[in-house]
């Protein structure tokens, strides 16, 4: 199945300040104990985007070569994916050579006309591929509660075009495993020149994601707070966005960290629209046409969800600027009221900076 797209989109420039140290003070680098024992492995493969690139490589196409393709594990599920037939991949591979062709499907132009930049780029990737690998692993471990077993990898296959306008496709497979397939050509298309750390930085935060989203729908599968029932009008919508909180965080560069410094006026935005919708289903006036289309909103997958979801990040966020990745894994192991709980209390800290949850969801307490 397709992942959803990132729930908040990226700024188009870092904060003015010095480049954030690869562990700092984004939640998904902080530190796992050393002496846990690791739970989440990621590999990295760049075999098929290699053989994509050498293929696309000669003045002319070679008899076979696209047929040859196909039986690479990684592109037979891009071309099911696709839900098109063998035909339309090899005759859109065959027109990557065709100064006017116009892929149906499968751009491998785009890829053909700057070969010769990729293969420097995939070079690098290559090289660095064990280190992605290792430190995506650790970012999921960094935000996995440690009070459910899990035992999970990820292999992530580097491929380029990819049909449709996603630049991965996530295939959960069981309990114990993920396949995360990448268009190298899309992930990092704003700049293929990328310094190469700056690329490895960007693969290792996209297979943190797809990898962490995984185990976290396992984990949640497996915790008994997440699974007790919800209670009251607006339970849908707590679940909802702190099951994004802790997977929207990787939307950020780490640069942007903390978000309630660097992106002020959207957490305002974001949090207020998130009140404005637990208000709203709190009150037993509203009419049963806007609870559904708030309910409907949060189900909604794509590039333009229910903006009370992009939330999430904020909250998470807060909870770990406060009171730090125990606090924050403390959040999100009570299940899905524990996140607001622990956010509250960061809010109501003196000079915390952070907007105050509806009290719709949490009154105030009396004064004594």
């Amino acid at each position: 199945m397709k992942a959803a797209a990132a729930l908040v989109l990226l700024a188009a420039a870092s904060p003015a300040a010095a480049a954030a140290p690869a562990f700092g003070n984004a939640p998904y680098d902080s530190m796992p104990a050393s002496s846990a024992p690791a739970r989440v492995s990621v590999r990295v493969d760049t075999a098929a985007a290699e053989q994509i690139l050498e293929a696309l490589t000669p003045d002319k196409p070679r008899p076979g070569d696209a047929a040859a393709l196909e039986g690479v594990a990684p592109i037979r599920r891009q071309i099911a994916e696709s839900g098109k037939n063998e035909t339309v991949w090899i005759e859109d591979f065959g027109g990557a050579f065709l100064p006017d062709s116009r892929p149906a499907t499968f751009d491998f132009r785009s890829v053909r006309l700057d070969r010769e930049r990729w293969r420097v780029c995939l070079e690098g990737v290559k090289a660095d591929a064990a280190e992605i690998g290792r430190s995506a692993a650790r970012r999921v471990e960094a935000l996995l509660p440690p009070d459910v077993p899990l035992d999970f990898s990820a292999e992530v296959d580097l491929t380029f075009a990819l049909a449709g306008i996603e630049d991965h496709v996530l295939f959960p497979e069981g309990e114990h495993k993920a396949v995360v397939l990448v268009d190298l050509g899309r992930a990092i298309s704003e700049n293929p020149a990328n310094p190469r750390a700056e690329t490895a930085e960007t693969l290792s935060r996209l297979a943190a994601a797809e990898t962490f989203r995984a185990a976290w729908e396992i984990y949640r599968r497996r915790s008994p707070a997440w699974m007790r029932p919800g209670e009251g009008p607006t339970d849908p919508l707590l679940r909802s966005v702190a099951t994004v909180a802790p997977l929207a965080l990787f939307a950020f560069d780490r640069n942007f960290f903390p978000l309630s410094q660097w992106l002020h006026d959207d957490m305002i935005r974001a949090i207020d629209a998130f009140n404005q919708e637990a208000a709203l289903l709190g009150d037993p006036k509203t009419d049963i046409g806007k609870r559904a289309e708030i309910l409907t909103g949060l189900r909604k997958p794509g590039l333009r969800p229910d903006p009370a979801l992009s939330a999430g990040a904020f909250l998470a966020d807060g909870v770990f600027q406060a009171s730090g990745r125990q606090g924050l894994l403390d959040a999100l192991a009570a299940g899905p009221e524990g996140l607001f709980s622990a956010y509250a209390s960061a809010a109501a800290r003196k000079k915390s900076g952070l907007p105050p949850l509806s009290p719709k969801i949490f009154p105030p307490r009396a004064k004594k």
